[in-house]
């Protein structure tokens, strides 16, 4: 599933669905049959979540484009097999910025192989603070960097609800702007020249969520190694292990308790770039992503998702967390906090696909978020 994450001032969802086309060279004659192709035709649907998107920032002027996802099943109408999808995004600036990403999450037949992808172009602006949990709102200053970014995974399921695979990450950027005698212009942080990135990770996780866009039961764990190497074509060498564990509950009238705890260590020279950071839409909203970052993070998060009435729904979450340069410095009475509370719309009810809106608080912070899915 990729990340959307934008300073979005005016957001319009368009939700369109279809039905596949029948099959021509099947003719049903029989009512009875008839009638049971539309039903399985209509439960087997494709869904299509559309939106444009326009905002404005000092940085950027005014930006406009579009994304969204469409969602479909490769094994057919089998229940078995999860739901498939590809997500893209667009997004130009009048400031000559852009960004484009596409990417997929295919489950085959009875979930025996997960193929994932991502691939990103963009030349946008970014904020640097520096490295640290302690960088103050002060220290804010902006970058441009013009990157391409791609990301292949493969996963083989082996039972139990356990999948092992590999993954592998490429990465070149250069930092086109920075500000005059700022800490990226003296070039005091790895990274902040350009280079390349390309690393390799060894994955195995448990996933018993009954539903992937919105569980309410079951668990995800998974662990994953990367190892970024110069015989791989790296200008790095450094090593990043994570280990993420969510977990949720089903609660009366189908209310939902969902909490995650997130690791990450890292080791060698890691450009700035890759460091474990907090905030974003995914890990502490309310604060901006890449607001506090390091080696190593430890975060903490819990939300309670009630339904409404109709088709809305509403959230409550909370977290805490803290990056450290290293692990044994991660004190666990001084992290950070990040709050808030969101709205759901439920476009599709059978895939349970909820469109979010949410509003994040942290210390001194506060962010906005549009999205599809949930955040975990």
């Amino acid at each position: 599933m990729i990340k959307r994450d934008l300073p979005i001032a005016l957001i319009v969802i368009l939700s369109l669905a279809y039905l596949p086309a029948a099959d021509s060279n099947e003719a049903i004659t029989a009512e009875k049959e008839e009638k049971g192709a539309q039903a399985l035709t209509k439960k087997c649907k494709n869904r299509v979540i559309a939106s444009p998107i326009v905002f404005y920032t000092p940085e950027t002027r005014l930006a406009f484009g579009g994304g969204g996802s469409f969602v479909f099943r490769l094994a057919g109408c089998d229940k078995k097999s999860r739901p498939s999808s590809i997500s893209p995004l667009l997004i130009y600036t009048l400031e000559k910025q852009f960004k484009a990403q596409v990417g997929t999450a295919l489950y085959f037949k009875n979930n025996n192989y997960q193929l994932n992808a991502e691939i990103k172009l963009e030349k946008y602006p970014n904020k640097f603070y520096g490295v640290g949990s302690s960088t103050r709102e002060q220290d804010e200053e902006l970058y441009t960097s013009r990157s391409i970014d791609l990301f292949l995974s493969l996963l083989k399921k082996i039972g139990g609800g356990f999948n092992i695979g590999i993954q592998y990450h490429f990465m070149d950027w250069e930092i086109t702007e920075t500000e005059e005698d700022g800490q990226l212009a003296g070039s005091d942080f790895s990274g902040s020249d350009g280079g390349a990135l390309s690393g390799v990770s060894f994955v195995v996780n448990r996933d018993t969520r009954d539903n992937i866009f919105f569980p309410m039961k079951g668990d995800f764990f998974e662990l994953n190694t990367r190892f970024y190497k110069k015989f791989l074509g790296s200008d790095f060498n450094f090593t990043t292990s994570t280990l993420n564990l969510r977990k949720y509950f089903t609660l009366f009238s189908s209310h939902v308790f969902a909490v995650q705890s997130l690791v990450r260590a890292q080791s060698g020279n890691v450009p700035f770039m890759n460091l474990a950071s907090v905030g974003g839409q995914y890990i502490m909203r309310g604060y901006f992503e890449g607001r506090f970052r390091d080696k190593n993070l430890l975060v903490f998060q819990a939300e309670y998702r009630v339904p409404l009435f109709w088709r809305f729904g509403a959230v409550g979450f909370a977290g805490f967390g803290n990056v450290a340069e290293k692990f044994n410095q991660l004190n666990l009475g001084k992290l950070k906090p990040s709050y808030g509370v969101g709205l759901r719309f439920l476009f599709d009810k059978k895939e349970k696909i909820w469109l979010r809106f949410d509003v994040g608080f942290g210390k001194d912070a506060t962010g906005f978020y549009a999205s599809i899915f949930e955040a975990f």
